[in-house]
């Protein structure tokens, strides 16, 4: 279904969607916002559905509001979903400065221009969703191993 979805949403950005911005400063937010909607939005919706089997989850934390922020900003982050561990990883950071430049902010690392709404499509926001869930399945990996090696110290 995800297929129909895209195609869906390919389909209405041709109608004013972030492929064709707008004119003037408010619509520059607008686009923007249209964008994180459209595109990233789905995209943490498609990866939360294939995380629910490891009860793992993205958390989102959208800023779509005009008059507290003078660009679209989301926020998203892995979290377990596990009773008694909850273990979260790190917070990335999407700005869309312009209505038109999508930019990437990670904790330890300068900003990186992604591309344009237009560029910045399904599949690299894909691209990008899956390289967190890794980093977040190793930071996971890791917490266990010095727990399981912690508890082997502990018998001997």
């Amino acid at each position: 279904m995800p297929a129909v979805r895209d195609a869906f949403t390919r389909g209405r950005s041709h109608f004013g969607g972030p492929a064709h911005p707008g004119v003037g400063p408010a619509s520059g937010f607008q686009n923007g916002a249209a964008w994180v909607a459209w595109v990233l939005v789905p995209a943490i919706e498609l990866g939360n559905a294939e995380l629910e089997p490891e009860h793992v989850v993205f958390r989102l934390d959208l800023n779509l509001d005009p008059q507290s922020n003078h660009h679209a900003h989301a926020d998203f982050w892995l979290a377990e979903l596990d009773d008694g561990r909850r273990a979260q990883g790190l917070r990335y950071s999407i700005n869309v400065i312009g209505g038109q430049s999508v930019w990437l902010y990670k904790p330890g690392e300068p900003g990186r221009a992604l591309g344009t709404v237009g560029e910045c499509d399904a599949d690299l926001v894909g691209d990008l969703l899956r390289g967190a869930a890794e980093e977040f399945g190793e930071q996971i990996g890791s917490i266990e191993e010095r727990q399981f090696t912690g508890a082997q110290h502990e018998r001997h």
